[in-house]
């Protein structure tokens, strides 16, 4: 089946797929300034020509000319057709590619991305005039330390508090109802048949892609009305895993500067007023490995400044996690006396906010400083678990060898028992279980997560009744491996048993799991639009299990040497294989 690969999703699978790892893949490079260099594997050599630039994101050699970008290496490395090697690229990085029977229909597709993006921009516009009638919005922003030229630099507009303003302004410029619902500014209400604004009452942030094209929009209420924030929902031009805030301006300013990860619109905002012009956020949702990959292409150091909270602090130590599976080293930055950047730059100003990135805390010191209270207060022997559970993401054996030496002096453990008890934890998790009869092969594997199971959640807590959707889930063993299945299962016995699932209810449900807060925190969701929001997460979190489970599937395959083994392996990858084929179909 053909792909639609305009040069729109071209662009999208050579940003996600940083150079230097797709050819790292398949040779040894070494660091030549701030390039990398390695043989040529294009033509014999002894002396090391072929350079790979990361700025550039392309490959030169100067012995035999070769040269070109991601797609093109692969197509002469592993003599692809450019089809073939740009499907390659692209499900490596996790881009979907859209299947089209002709080319009218990729034209067509073409056609209707394009309108997408006038449609946004004519609304960000729209938007950006509303300040000029509405005074007190502009006030609101004064008070919170944006000026003309902040709201100008960020294009920050206004959705007025009326159902269908922007409704007929876009379609007195000549903008058709349905292309608006698809760019997500509307929402249908298909028992009246009619449509309305998505955005009401709201301060408004285009989100611009690196390519400067407004993608879609979060909109911030100015009381104490919830959402408090509100983003467009995924469209054809926008996917929130993919891109990030801010990301347009702070790509062209960090050089050889740092990125400053922080969580909010506001945040990253204020951090360029005071002169942060690096600073990016994720869209509503937990940093993914997608915007990881895309981040790199323009730096590889990372500073984290999330909210001061334990739902912040938590969500820090998980990016970090992050960082550290992708081999980048990241700092944290510890906002003390405030809760996130915003309010730290106006209480306390830049001299003082460039001190606490001064003492921010590389991997094992902040690790050493998360799990403080654990030590003091409860037992060495559960910090130390601690420390394991997250130092499985270091890829670095030296780098694991230097925290296992910290670790000792901390403990007062030697380093050999805690080395010892670390491999033991390891191998336990990577352990095959036999029934021998008959043979069938279960795989122990570590617990396995996707980016949906959080949002579920949430959505249950606003609507309880969705936890009845939950059967398929908890009495199928084939979901068994998912981390939050416990959660599931219990929040499914409790609405089963006409028990409420509010917030303390959650707190007795989670018990060691995750902290509450994390999952209490729901500002970025469409109420007007829960129930197929809730059906459209179930199915996408089959996917993404399915898929990861079918990895790890495939590399215990690599490594049975039991010929009837292989064959379990292999047929349970076939039946997971037309799951996620048949679960596609259902989103699509």
């Amino acid at each position: 089946m053909p792909y639609r690969l305009d040069s729109d999703v071209i662009k999208r699978i050579l940003d996600e797929n940083n150079i230097v790892d797709v050819i790292e893949e398949f040779l040894p490079l070494k660091k030549a300034g701030a390039n990398y260099s390695t043989n040529c594997p294009f033509h014999k050599e002894k002396t090391p020509s072929f350079i790979v630039s990361p700025d550039k994101q392309i490959f030169h050699c100067f012995g035999c000319g070769e040269s070109g970008d991601s797609i093109s290496f692969i197509t002469k490395y592993k003599n692809y057709t450019f089809i073939e090697a740009a499907e390659y690229l692209a499900k490596k990085a996790g881009i979907i590619l859209e299947e089209v029977n002709n080319y009218s229909n990729q034209q067509e597709n073409k056609e209707l991305t394009d309108r997408l993006y006038k449609i946004n921009r004519d609304a960000a516009a729209y938007f950006y005039r509303n300040l000029k009638s509405y005074p007190e919005i502009i006030n609101y922003l004064k008070s919170r330390k944006i000026d003309n030229d902040v709201i100008k630099k960020f294009g920050i507009g206004y959705a007025i508090n009326q159902w269908d303003n922007l409704l007929k302004h876009l379609t007195d410029k000549g903008y058709v109802e349905e292309d608006i619902l698809k760019a997500g500014l509307i929402i249908s209400n298909q028992e009246k048949g009619t449509c309305y604004d998505r955005f009401r009452n709201r301060v408004m942030f285009p989100i611009f892609d690196v390519r400067k094209r407004i993608i879609g929009f979060g909109g911030r209420v100015i009381d104490d009305s919830l959402p408090k924030y509100l983003n467009s929902p995924e469209t054809l031009i926008f996917n929130k895993g993919n891109n990030l805030y801010g990301l347009n301006l702070a790509r062209e300013a960090v050089k050889d500067k740092s990125f400053i990860l922080v969580e909010g619109y506001m945040d990253v905002i204020k951090m360029h007023t005071y002169g942060y012009n690096t600073a990016v956020a994720a869209l509503g949702t937990s940093l993914t490995d997608n915007q990881i990959k895309l981040l790199k292409r323009y730096s590889k150091s990372f500073y984290i400044g999330f909210d001061s909270d334990n739902a912040g602090q938590n969500a820090a130590l998980k990016a970090l996690n992050m960082f550290k599976k992708n081999n980048i080293d990241a700092k944290v930055i510890l906002i003390n006396d405030a809760k996130d950047p915003d309010e730290y730059l106006n209480k306390f100003g830049k001299v003082n906010f460039d001190k606490l990135i001064e003492n921010s805390l590389d991997y094992y010191d902040f690790l050493e400083y998360h799990f403080n209270e654990i030590y003091e207060n409860y037992s060495k022997v559960e910090y130390i678990s601690k420390i394991f559970d997250n130092i499985v993401n270091i890829n670095s054996e030296i780098e694991k060898e230097l925290i296992f030496e910290k670790l000792s002096s901390k403990v007062g453990v030697s380093k050999e028992s805690i080395i010892k008890e670390y491999n033991k934890k390891e191998i336990k998790q990577r352990t095959f279980v036999k029934d021998t009869n008959p043979v069938k092969t279960q795989v122990q594997v570590q617990k396995i997560t996707t980016s949906h199971e959080e949002e579920l959640i949430k959505l249950i807590l606003i609507e309880n009744d969705f936890a009845l959707q939950l059967k398929e889930i908890v009495n199928e063993d084939t979901f068994k491996d998912l981390e939050f299945y416990g959660i599931f299962k219990e929040m499914y016995e409790y609405k089963i048993n006409n028990m409420s699932i509010d917030e303390d209810s959650l707190k007795k449900i989670i018990k060691n799991e995750p902290d509450a807060k994390v999952l209490l925190q729901y500002d970025d969701v469409d109420y007007d639009n829960l129930e197929s929001l809730f059906k459209d997460c179930i199915k996408r979190l089959k996917i993404k299990y399915y898929e990861k489970k079918r990895s790890i599937l495939s590399n215990n395959l690599t490594q049975s040497e039991n010929s009837e083994e292989s064959k379990d392996i292999m047929n349970e990858i076939f039946i997971l294989a037309k799951k996620i084929k048949s679960t596609k179909e259902e989103v699509n």
